[in-house]
């Protein structure tokens, strides 16, 4: 994956938190501002990917029937195993 160069303008406060926290982990700025991208990306596509199962749980709701024949099933399995 070939790298690019970014440049970005940031509070001074923002920076000096950049600055404090790269070197509690140890990182290059670049590596935590890396570090810092990739775990927004993940949390943007986590939130997508609740957003999406909600709605379609929504447009198709489980059956309270199923759920108690499952609950049932799985009381009946721990009754003979313990």
């Amino acid at each position: 994956m070939s790298k690019l160069k970014l440049t970005v303008t940031i509070s001074h406060e923002e920076y000096e938190r950049i600055e404090e926290e790269k070197k509690k982990k140890g990182l290059s700025r670049s590596a935590f501002v890396q570090e810092i991208i990739k775990f927004f990306f993940a949390k943007e596509d986590e939130q997508f990917k609740i957003k999406k199962y909600i709605d379609g749980y929504k447009r198709i709701p489980e059956k309270t029937n199923y759920i108690a024949q499952l609950e049932q099933v799985q009381f009946e399995t721990l009754d003979r195993e313990f």
